[in-house]
């Protein structure tokens, strides 16, 4: 503790002496970055000064009678707070400062400093949110937000659902290069974005050719980046084009990343890995007029990983089998199309604002293991497996918005609705050769191949919304009303394969069901720099393909799965209490929420059933009580000036306590507690920049299972930093787990026992460092 209090203290010095000379330097230099967040700031200004007199008007005026955005200020008072933009929480441009939510926005210039390279950097320093990772084999799962995670909660790009995770898949299927701005909701969100909103919304926002066009303000563009980090020894190659004017401009974006396996810091050496992924991106932009933008985006993920699974190792009492070796080959593919079509008239009297797109995407999943193993004969077996992972999603939606007064009361009515269809399918195949024998066969660990444990299924869904911001006291109060209609259709298609494993030939049916989920937050204006706000939302998830016709029979092991087509949809109750604000010098928010999840669905056993006389336990997919969570959370900076350069410190905590209502025990999927602390320095011109991040994590005390692992509390410095040397070339640097410390995250060892014999592979990389240079031209 000592050593990081005295490297903060020579951080402090070195700031204060190079911020002259920063100062200087500015001055030979013209650096102006792409920032998303300032360019809708400025259409938000422009939009305001539409409905402000002119500047002479106002100096005769009396202040207080003009709204309050044009109303003027000193110039002790110029340097105005920063004003972030949220287009996540209502659907349109919002203040972050007057959302209703809890809302986290990382841009592309945070992407850059900060090393994003996936979805768990992206939340190294947010407390309340988490990703897993398997270091066995599948590496990064999905996100976790207050407890919550999986395809209970949605992540969408540019408004098109990501696939779902399913066994040994993954949710991180987008690569950060192409990407402006990452938004993240934390809680229910299904009054405007329907099912799976249940536990909060990701929304990944691709950039647009006049992301970089405007930064030399030429027709044409062309940048090359190159990183490389230790950890995993990840090397990446981007190639971007861009290229047009204000009517018709493209872009073309290739990024190439080579990996090995994650270096852990324990006894046990990490599974070896060879990760290669190609992510191809385009995206034309057609601007006929000042009221009409169409835009047409592609992208291509491509990503195949050969994972060495040493761990498989050894004897398997369970099969008593004894593991020589197992290979894995684990390929994704994700490509999508979209067209969409934005409309924006603000002098129209009937809506001001439309929007709708159509899209298609096809993500595909294929796990290939090889394992070699000796069984109690002394016979040498080899088993070849495939299992595949299928969903290919087409739909639509439209958007509107109107904006009127009734009185002194002003309206944004935001109106909707959306209509996709998602075809579902895992085929899965398996052959075993005995090569002392000679023998092949397809039945396999208790089941005959090739089989599908859910038939292909197609599941339909759509959604009617509006909500309503209402504003009134002179713009201090606003209310949020919003509510949603949401329909779905399961529909399974059976076919050979799901017959030859449904020995016993369950009845598998579909169904349709529909919900309501609404939703009401108020922001109240105590000051202009001090908001505070409140909502209550509703969320919901409907039964999904696999829990309600899941149908198989494992003879090997012996048990049977039932379908379940009387699956009720999963709902929450969220209610959230907060105060932010937001000063020319700094910013805060502190947040308290509860959450009540009803009708959770999960396996449950139900009986026993006789089969040729010999018992096989029955589970099935029901609806249980649910549970509760319930927490606090804060974040903050402050800057020792009024300007953006300089000296500031920031930070943030999460703080949660889950409880499972079926069980009574706690619920394993709420992290410790967790604190964000940093120092960061920007010198004049941004120049250059730099920041030191401690993370402080608790120890994990709650657990459902007291033979469970329970990581213990740890301390981890980062130390970043960027240096422009000019408009053209930027270089990054980052040493991460700075004082080399040994610790193990509970997302990713969560259900591990402590006798483990494999928990050093969960152990985090030590010290460790990053760096990126970026040419443009």
């Amino acid at each position: 503790m000592k050593t990081n209090l005295l490297f903060f203290n020579i951080l402090l010095i070195t700031f204060g002496n190079i911020s002259v000379a920063s100062a200087e330097i500015a001055q030979l230099h013209d650096i102006s970055l792409p920032n998303r967040n300032a360019e809708l700031l400025k259409e938000q200004q422009e939009e305001i000064q539409e409905e402000c007199p002119p500047e002479d008007n106002q100096v005769e005026a009396n202040n207080q009678d003009l709204p309050e955005a044009c109303q003027q200020e000193d110039e002790t008072t110029s340097s105005e707070a920063d004003i972030e933009i949220t287009v996540i929480g209502t659907r349109t441009p919002r203040a972050l400062q007057d959302s209703p939510g809890t809302i986290t926005i990382i841009d592309d210039e945070d992407i850059q400093n900060l090393f994003i390279r996936d979805i768990k950097d992206l939340i190294r320093y947010e407390p309340g949110v988490s990703v897993r990772n398997r270091p066995i084999r599948g590496g990064n799962s999905s996100i976790n937000i207050r407890g919550i995670e999986g395809n209970r909660v949605l992540i969408q790009v540019d408004g098109v659902r990501i696939p779902d995770i399913y066994f040994n898949t993954s949710r991180d299927l987008v690569d950060f290069e192409s990407l402006s701005t990452v938004e993240i909701i934390r809680g229910p969100a299904s009054t405007l974005y329907g099912s799976d909103a249940i536990g909060g919304v990701v929304s990944f926002i691709t950039k647009d050719p006049e992301d970089y066009l405007s930064i030399f303000n030429r027709p044409f563009y062309v940048s090359g980046k190159v990183s490389y980090n230790t950890s995993d020894y990840g090397l990446a190659e981007t190639l971007t084009l861009a290229g047009g004017d204000e009517n018709l401009s493209g872009l073309l974006q290739y990024t190439r990343r080579d990996q090995n396996e994650l270096q852990n810091y324990g006894g046990i050496a990490p599974n070896p890995q060879d990760v290669g992924s190609n992510n191809f991106f385009g995206k034309v932009v057609f601007r006929p007029n000042d009221n009409n933008t169409f835009r047409l985006t592609g992208e291509l993920l491509d990503r195949n990983t050969d994972t060495d699974v040493r761990s498989s190792a050894g004897f398997n009492p369970f099969t008593r089998l004894t593991t020589v070796s197992q290979f894995a080959e684990d390929d994704v593919q994700r490509w999508r199309i979209s067209f969409s079509h934005d409309y924006a008239n603000p002098n129209s009297s009937l809506f001001q604002n439309l929007r709708w797109q159509l899209y298609y995407q096809d993500a595909d999943t294929t796990e290939q293991v090889e394992t070699r193993f000796i069984n109690n004969a002394r016979q040498n077996i080899r088993r070849v497996q495939k299992n595949e992972f299928s969903q290919q999603i087409i739909g639509g939606d439209v958007q509107l918005e109107s904006n009127f007064k009734t009185g002194n009361v002003n309206h944004r009515l935001t109106y909707g609705f959306d209509l996709f269809n998602t075809a579902t399918t895992r085929p899965r195949d398996a052959t075993e050769f005995n090569e002392t024998t000679g023998a092949v066969t397809k039945n396999v660990i208790g089941e005959l191949f090739p089989n599908k444990t859910f038939p292909d299924t197609n599941t339909l869904r759509g959604g009617v919304y509006v909500q309503n911001e209402i504003e009134f006291a002179d713009g201090r109060i606003t209310l949020i009303p919003g509510i949603r209609y949401d329909y779905y259709q399961l529909t399974p298609n059976r076919d050979d394969d799901f017959n030859r494993i449904n020995t016993q030939n369950y009845e598998v049916k579909g169904f349709s069901d529909s919900a309501i989920s609404p939703r009401l937050g108020i922001v109240a204006k105590v000051t202009p720099e001090v908001s505070l706000f409140a909502q209550y939302a509703r969320g919901f998830r409907s039964p999904p393909y696999d829990d309600a016709t899941l149908a198989f029979t494992n003879f090997a092991f012996g048990y049977t799965v039932l379908p379940n087509a009387n699956l009720k949809p999963e709902t929450s109750d969220s209610y959230e209490v907060g105060v932010r604000g937001n000063f020319p010098q700094g910013k805060f928010s502190l947040t308290g929420f509860y959450n009540r999840y009803n009708n959770f669905i999960d396996t449950v056993q139900v009986g026993v059933l006789r089969i040729g006389g010999r018992p096989f336990q029955q589970f099935q997919s029901q609806n249980i009580r649910g549970a509760t969570i319930y927490g606090i959370e804060a974040k903050g900076e402050y800057r020792f000036s009024n300007t953006s350069d300089g000296v500031s410190l920031f930070g943030g905590f999460a703080y949660a306590v889950g409880d499972n209502k079926e069980t009574n025990q706690p619920l394993d999927s709420i992290d410790p507690f967790k604190a964000v602390l940093g120092l960061r320095y920007r010198s004049p011109g941004d120049i250059w920049g730099a920041e030191l991040a401690t993370t402080v994590v608790a120890d994990k005390d709650r657990v459902s299972n007291s033979n469970f692992f329970k990581p213990k509390a740890y301390n981890v410095v980062d130390l970043l930093g960027y240096y422009n040397f000019n408009r053209n070339t930027t270089l990054n640097l980052g040493i991460f787990n700075l004082f080399n410390e040994r610790y193990i995250e509970w997302s990713d060892v969560r259900g591990v026992n402590a006798g483990d014999r494999f928990l050093d592979l969960y152990t985090q990389p030590g010290i460790n460092f990053a760096a990126s240079l970026t040419v443009r031209f």
